[in-house]
């Protein structure tokens, strides 16, 4: 009985040739096509970013591929504060509303122009022009200080590494699985994470100040803060007092009201003329 031969048919061939070539280290041909997006993504951690953990960490200087060419990052963040989120075009879930609400936020800012916004997608399939689309959509395409772009899968990773991003993709929804986040960045390091499934003018104005290096001494954590000392203007940082002061000074108040009560001068009482009594000199 003959011994069976393989055959090769031209599939395995390419197959056994991309292996042999990936082994090599050669890079695919240019019309090999993106990654899927289920080979691509950063596991999500037991619980959400800690702020702490991230802030002066380093920012890695990734190039970014927009519609009008490539731009490195450190040569955005060098022009001044920049404010980073990443994001994907075929998101079905968070990623639409987060930016238009990022952008409502930026207008009623009112920012400088020295501020640097970069949106980028971390979906494999993205390309320049479909962040140019989002661009568009979202009316801030040729608005100074915008930047809507793509990056190579390993840099996006090494990106989302170093800021705390996750991005899992789950195939029965064909969707990626992702937290929102803003990071301001100032002078190639993490000043601050903004975590969270919206943004305000307030909280991006604490972001770009800390991207600029001005200290906020307080500010409301996320959620109804009952019982706060003290506002501040996100735009000019000017702090104000709020009610929650007013409440501290009520004890020392009442204390000096009942001190002044209690130890008060009193008044000079008004006496009458002394009438002249009975004489005891004998007569």
């Amino acid at each position: 009985m003959r011994p069976r031969v393989a055959r090769l048919t031209p599939a395995t061939a390419v197959a056994f040739a991309a292996a042999f070539l990936a082994a090599a280290g050669v890079p695919p041909a240019a019309g090999a096509g993106p990654p899927s997006p289920a080979d691509v993504g950063v596991a999500a951690p037991d619980e959400p970013p800690d702020e702490a953990r991230y802030v002066s960490r380093e920012v890695p200087d990734i190039a970014i591929r927009t519609v009008a060419g490539e731009i490195p990052l450190s040569a955005l963040w060098r022009r001044g504060p920049l404010v980073l989120t990443m994001v994907f075009t075929r998101c079905a879930g968070i990623c639409s509303p987060y930016l238009r609400a990022l952008r409502r936020a930026d207008e009623a800012l009112d920012l400088p122009d020295d501020v640097q916004r970069v949106v980028l997608s971390f979906d494999p399939r993205d390309t320049p022009d479909d962040m140019g689309r989002t661009a568009e959509h979202l009316d801030v395409a040729g608005r100074p200080g915008w930047v809507l772009g793509v990056a190579a899968p390993a840099d996006v990773d090494r990106l989302a590494r170093a800021l705390g991003f996750w991005f899992e993709w789950d195939e029965g929804r064909r969707q990626f699985d992702h937290p929102a986040l803003l990071v301001g960045v100032r002078e190639g390091r993490v000043a601050r994470l903004l975590v969270g499934g919206s943004v305000n003018a307030a909280r991006l104005g604490e972001v770009v100040r800390e991207a600029r290096g001005q200290f906020i001494a307080s500010y409301p954590l996320p959620g109804d803060v009952l019982f706060r000392c003290f506002d501040y203007d996100p735009v000019t940082g000017a702090p104000t007092l709020a009610w929650g002061a007013l409440v501290l000074l009520v004890p020392a108040l009442g204390t000096t009201v009942t001190t002044l009560v209690l130890f008060r001068k009193p008044g000079r009482r008004r006496v009458g003329a002394r009438q002249p009594g009975p004489s005891l000199r004998a007569p």
